[in-house]
C-alpha cells in the first residue's frame, strides 16, 4: 500500500510539475510567482490525504467542500495535461518539418486551460446522464417467459455521490420496474460517509425477485464488515461464494479478490454453491472485475470496475489492462460477458465519452 501510495503521489506530483511549468513559462519570472507555484503544487499534490484524512475525523462539510476542490482539479489537471501534450506534440512536429508554430508559450497555454476547461465542463454534465442499455438475450435453459434484470455497478457512494446521485438511480430502477436488481460492486466508496442514511434509499423500490449484490474492490477498501452491513441494509442479498435461484435463473456471486490481498476475509471457493445446479440451469455470474475465470461454470457474467475509462483517454489503458470493452462481449465457448460503464464516478466528478449507465437484461425464452 505504501509503495502504491508512493507512486500515486509521484505520478500525481509530476502532473503538477507539467502543468504549473507551463504557467511559470506564460508569465514574467517573478519569485511571488514561482514561490505561489510551488506552494500551490505541494497542497493540490497532497490534497487527496487531506480528504482522506477529514473524513477520519467525521467532519462531513468540511469534508465534502474540500473532496469536490480536490477531485475536480484532479479531473482538470488530467485534462489539462491530455490537450497540453497535444499541443506539444503539434508544435515539436512543426519543428520537425521546418513549419512555424504559430502560437507562443502564453497563447498555447491560454487555448489548452480554456480547452480543457471547455471538456470539465461537458464531462461534468455527461456524468449525470444515466443512460439505459438494453441487452437481451435468449435461451433454451429458461422454461418459459421472460425475466427482466436491472444491473447497477461502480455507484460509489460517499462523499460525492451523494442522496441527490442516488435519487436518480432509484428514480430510474422505478421507472424500469425489473425482476431482479443485482449490483456488481463498488457500491460504496472506500470513503465512506453517510452510508446509513444513503442505505435507505434503496427501499423506494423493492425487485418482486430479490435484489443480490457482490462486493468490489471499494467495498475491500471501506472494510469489508462495514461494507456488507450496508449492502444488507439496503436489501441486498450479498452473495459470497454462493448462489441463489430467483425467476428460473441461478445467480452466482465471488467475492471481489482485493479481499484476499488486502488480508480479509474472502470466500472464493463456489463448489458449495454448484451443488444443486446442474447443466440445464441458465447461470449468472456476478463478478466485480471483467475477468473471465474458465473454472467458473456461467451464460452470463455481469461485472463492471472499469467505468468504460471514465475519462478519455482512459479506456484505452483499461483494455490494456483487462483486454476488454464495456458492452456485450460474445466468448469463443458460447458463454457472454457484459460489462457496465457503471452510473457513478471515482476520483474526478466527471465523465468523458463514457456516459454514465444502468444496464436492463430481458432473459427470454427461445422454447416455443
Amino acid at each position: 500500500m505504501l509503495t502504491f501510495l508512493s507512486v500515486a503521489l509521484l505520478i500525481y506530483g509530476a502532473m503538477h510539475v507539467y502543468a504549473l511549468g507551463k504557467v511559470w513559462m506564460s508569465f514574467p519570472h517573478t519569485w511571488p510567482l514561482g514561490l505561489a507555484l510551488t506552494v500551490a503544487g505541494i497542497v493540490l499534490t497532497f490534497s487527496p490525504l487531506l480528504v482522506w484524512f477529514l473524513e477520519r475525523q467525521s467532519w462531513h462539510r468540511t469534508t465534502v467542500a474540500t473532496a469536490w476542490v480536490s477531485y475536480t482539479w484532479m479531473g482538470y489537471l488530467f485534462l489539462f495535461l491530455c490537450i497540453g501534450l497535444l499541443f506539444d506534440l503539434g508544435h515539436s512536429l512543426a519543428t520537425l518539418l521546418n513549419f512555424k508554430w504559430p502560437l507562443d508559450a502564453a497563447l498555447a497555454f491560454r487555448m489548452v486551460s480554456l480547452l480543457a476547461l471547455a471538456a470539465l465542463g461537458y464531462g461534468f454534465v455527461e456524468a449525470r446522464q444515466i443512460e439505459i442499455k438494453e441487452v437481451n438475450i435468449t435461451t433454451p435453459k429458461l422454461a418459459s417467459g421472460r425475466l427482466t434484470i436491472a444491473q447497477i455497478s461502480d455507484l460509489h457512494l460517499g462523499i460525492m455521490m451523494g442522496e441527490d446521485f442516488l435519487d436518480r438511480v432509484m428514480s430510474k430502477l422505478r421507472e424500469l420496474k425489473p425482476d431482479i436488481v443485482v449490483a456488481t460492486g463498488d457500491i460504496i466508496d472506500g470513503q465512506g460517509d453517510n452510508l446509513t442514511e444513503l442505505a435507505k434509499h434503496f427501499q423506494s423500490y423493492t425487485p418482486p425477485r430479490g435484489a443480490y449484490a457482490v462486493t468490489g474492490n471499494h467495498e475491500t477498501y471501506a472494510g469489508l464488515g462495514n461494507s456488507l452491513l450496508f449492502l444488507r441494509n439496503a436489501g441486498f442479498t450479498v452473495l459470497r461464494g454462493e448462489s441463489a435461484k430467483a425467476g428460473g435463473i441461478v445467480l452466482l456471486g465471488v467475492d471481489d479478490p482485493s479481499a484476499v490481498t488486502s488480508g480479509q476475509h474472502a470466500r472464493r471457493d463456489i463448489s458449495k454453491a454448484l451443488s444443486s445446479v446442474t447443466a440445464d440451469d441458465f447461470i449468472v455470474l456476478l463478478k466485480h472485475q471483467p475477468v473471465v475465470d474458465n473454472h467458473l461454470p456461467f451464460d452470463l457474467q455481469l461485472s463492471g470496475h472499469i467505468h468504460g475509462g471514465q475519462i478519455f483517454p482512459f479506456v484505452f489503458l483499461t483494455w490494456l489492462s483487462y483486454r476488454v470493452g464495456t458492452g456485450l462481449t460474445e466468448l469463443t465457448d458460447g458463454r457472454r460477458l457484459y460489462v457496465s460503464r457503471g452510473a457513478g464516478t471515482w476520483g474526478p466528478p466527471i465523465r468523458l465519452f463514457a456516459s454514465p449507465e444502468i444496464t436492463l437484461i430481458t432473459i427470454a425464452s427461445a422454447n416455443k
